[in-house]
């Protein structure tokens, strides 16, 4: 909106008079909104606002209303920042035109052809120049001469209508035709070039239009700026009514009046245009025509089942049909026998129903209002057929469709699995309610059963046997390859089902397999306290069952498939390090124990330091499921502010301080642990240093002296720091073993000795003694008053 703030001030600078018709403010600035986003030049909008009458004092004013921002008294706008925000009705008169046709119902079909910038009907200004085109006075003309003779002259007709040659003189132009006005300035210029006259001319003479002239044209009546403006001309109709702002409310878009020299010459319907493309109606204007626009004879507004619901401006005459096909047709569900028509009529209102015969010749009258119903949801001739046939779904009734036998045999006929004991057909009845009558379907088929007659709305329902009669699963778990639910089948076996499920597994028990059944009686009359029947079989060779008759499965019955007790899967251990034979190893018993295993390894090297060997178990579900409860009460609000959840990890595995030296030496022992699956062991070679960490002055590690102390290794780490806790001061073995740094412990090989920090002390600083002052302070009123009530008591 910043650029009407410059077109405005740049037009009131080459205003110099006041031309035919007064534009309002709003006006202005609505015109150069619509010519911006039509791609109009500054220079282009400049010459039509000066054509339509915009003064130099009015354009001076709206460009210092908009400066300052107070211009809304006058434009309707809201002026922020000096930024024009148009109004939520402008928002949506800016709205394209096929959005508007669908939210406003209420709208005139027409009206709004020219009120955006999509189509302008602008005339082509770069085609060639006809030869019937007029000229007139301020058409500029380049007139060459080529050939034997050359010359070339350029030339504006004079508002006499003449152009001024040299050596020639005045030729008058004015009100001739392009080809006349080259025939007569060929006969003019032979004077001068004889070469152009004779019976076999040398040179040719061309004239070309430069630049051509406006054309003054007043549009009077119902439009939105009428006035008079300067158009090209080549201008039509069309393209007038479109810089007049277009039609208003009130304006006839049937009967537009082009008059010329007092004349009526054309009478423009632009319906012809809207509906047929016809343009012949779209004539081009000429100097001084007045185009009129009336206010409408008859405005009749149409809702209900047409395509374009709106409001329609018929001539005298136009009947109903006409209306319907000037909405787009009837839509597919409009109900077309009859249509409503309410019309004024004096003082009340009338009726009329317009039967179909009629509506060619009712004709409609201004302010009537049709409305079209809908066609009811109802069927006069359907029957249709549901279920066991191949083709379901919906037939006329009639001709070949009669009965029952008849709708079946259309259907395609009966599926293989249909139930013809019974069929069921719903019918409707005379109050619209429904009825079931039972149907013989085999015994009409047969011809044993006499047929039915169907009527209207029938609906023959065919059920499957598989509906109706549960066929039941069967079950199987255990050592197969894919156990599950399987859709039970007559004369199924144990070894059928077997089969099905993939076979057995590695493992399965052939001496046991169990069959579930699950007890019912479906006329019993009281209860029973037997709930099911067990079956034992055992398999021999090629899955058959040993012993007895053929054993038949009945619906739900459930095949347990048992692990055979003898069967045990591998058990992998591992152990690395210092033996003889490192890797992993299948457990040959339950129980086998380290010392046998490391037997079975070969046996320790002689580098092996045995007491720093180290167990790193496998967690079970057991183990795991208690560390989870150990994290979940971590968690809870009682323990959450005194045990550091990060400290209990879930992890997979986890070490097992062991004391392997004492378990070779004493197989069987409380020390020679029992195996467990995934186990693994690590036997390190021994070292010959000790390692001194925590709050000592230097920490390393040192070489291992047998015999000697603890307080030997913290002297030879420089002793202990400044803030040690001496008597917290603790062991860790290689094998996972932690003791406290006490008289009686021993330092072995390898082992990290860890003197831990006490906590530095911090005083309190002054805002915290105050406030502790002051809860004291609080905390003694409390007493006090807690003390007085009971003296009182």
């Amino acid at each position: 909106m910043k650029r009407i703030v410059s077109i405005v001030t740049a037009l009131f600078l080459c205003l110099s008079f006041d031309a035919y018709a007064q534009m309002t403010d709003e006006q202005v600035v609505n015109y150069v909104k619509t010519a911006q986003a039509a791609g109009k030049s500054q220079t282009d909008i400049q010459r039509e606002l000066l054509a339509r009458g915009v003064t130099q004092a009015q354009a001076e004013r709206i460009a210092a209303a908009y400066r300052n921002g107070t211009s809304g008294s006058q434009t309707g706008d809201a002026v922020q920042d000096g930024f024009i925000r148009p109004s939520s009705e402008e928002m949506q008169e800016n709205l394209p035109r096929r959005r508007r046709l669908v939210a406003d119902p209420n709208g005139i079909y027409g009206h709004d052809l020219f009120d955006g910038g999509e189509l302008t009907f602008e005339p082509n200004e770069n085609l060639a120049t006809p030869e019937t085109y007029v000229l007139g006075p301020g058409d500029e003309l380049l007139i060459e001469v080529f050939g034997y003779s050359e010359g070339s002259y350029s030339k504006t007709i004079s508002p006499e209508g003449t152009i001024n040659i040299s050596q020639i003189g005045q030729v008058q132009l004015g009100g001739l035709t392009i080809k006349e006005a080259k025939e007569k300035l060929r006969k003019a210029l032979v004077s001068k070039y004889a070469s152009i006259g004779g019976s076999r001319p040398n040179s040719s003479v061309s004239i070309t239009l430069r630049n051509i002239r406006t054309i003054q044209v007043n549009i009077m009546g119902e439009v939105q700026m009428p006035g008079t403006f300067r158009l090209s001309p080549f201008a039509t109709v069309f393209n007038a009514l479109y810089h007049a702002g277009g039609v208003s409310e009130n304006g006839s878009l049937r009967s537009i009046r082009v008059v010329r020299a007092g004349e009526t010459v054309a009478v423009v319907d632009l319906y012809g245009y809207l509906f047929n493309g016809r343009s012949e109606s779209d004539i081009p204007l000429k100097e001084g025509d007045i185009i009129i626009v009336p206010s409408y004879e008859n405005l009749v507004q149409v809702i209900g089942g047409v395509k374009r619901p709106m409001r329609y401006e018929l001539k005298p005459g136009e009947t109903l049909s006409t209306l319907v096909e000037y909405a787009g047709g009837f839509t597919a569900n409009a109900h077309r026998d009859d249509i409503t028509v309410t019309r004024r009529s004096g003082p009340e209102r009338e009726v009329f129903t317009v039967v179909k015969g009629q509506q060619a010749v009712f004709a409609l009258e201004d302010g009537d209002y049709v409305s079209i119903g809908s066609a009811l949801d109802r069927f006069a001739n359907r029957v249709e057929v549901q279920g066991s046939v191949f083709r379901p779904g919906v037939f006329e009734l009639g001709g070949e469709i009669a009965t029952v036998r008849q709708l079946v045999r259309a259907a395609g006929g009966l599926t293989e699995d249909a139930f013809t004991g019974r069929a069921v057909l719903v019918r409707e009845k005379e109050d619209l309610t429904s009825e079931t009558l039972s149907v013989d379907l085999g015994g009409i088929l047969s011809g044993k059963a006499n047929d039915i007659l169907l009527r209207k709305n029938d609906v023959l329902v065919i059920s499957a046997n598989r509906d109706l009669f549960d066929p039941g699963t069967l079950t199987i778990n255990g050592y197969v390859r894919d156990p599950g639910v399987f859709t039970f089948s007559e004369n199924t076996t144990v070894e059928d089902l077997i089969l099905r499920a993939g076979g057995l597994l590695e493992g399965a028990s052939l001496s046991r397999v169990d069959v579930a059944r699950r007890v019912a009686d479906p006329y019993g009359l009281m209860p029973s306290d037997t709930v099911g029947q067990t079956f034992s079989f055992s398999l021999k060779d090629g899955l058959l069952v040993d012993g007895g008759e053929r054993f038949v499965l009945q619906p739900y019955d459930v095949v347990s498939v048992r692990r055979s007790p003898a069967f045990r899967v591998q058990k992998f251990v591992s152990i690395s390090g210092e033996v003889v034979f490192p890797g992993s190893y299948v457990l040959l018993t339950e129980g086998e124990r380290i010392s046998e295993l490391v037997k079975r390894a070969g046996g320790p090297t002689q580098h092996a330091f045995l007491r720093g060997a180290v167990l790193t178990r496998k967690m079970n579900d057991e183990e795991r499921n208690l560390e989870r409860a150990k994290r979940q009460l971590a968690e809870s609000d009682a323990l959450r502010d005194t045990v550091d959840v990060s400290q209990i990890a879930l992890s997979e595995n986890y070490r097992v301080g062991i004391e392997l030296d004492k378990a070779v030496a004493r197989p069987g022992s409380e020390y020679d642990l029992i195996l467990r699956e995934g186990d693994r062991i690590f036997v390190p070679e021994e070292l010959s240093t000790v390692r001194i960490s925590g709050d000592v002055l230097y920490p390393n590690s040192v070489i291992y002296v047998p015999g000697k102390g603890v307080n030997y290794y913290i002297d030879s780490a420089g002793g202990y720091g400044a803030r040690a806790k001496r008597s917290g001061t603790y062991i860790v073995y290689m094998n996972g073993r932690v003791q406290v740094a006490s008289k009686g412990a021993k330092v072995e090989p390898g082992c990290e000795i860890i003197v831990p920090e006490r906590p530095e002390r911090q005083g309190m600083s002054t805002a915290e003694v105050a406030t502790l002052a002051s809860a004291g302070t609080s905390m003694a009123m409390v007493v006090a008053t807690l003390v007085n009530l009971f003296v009182k008591k």
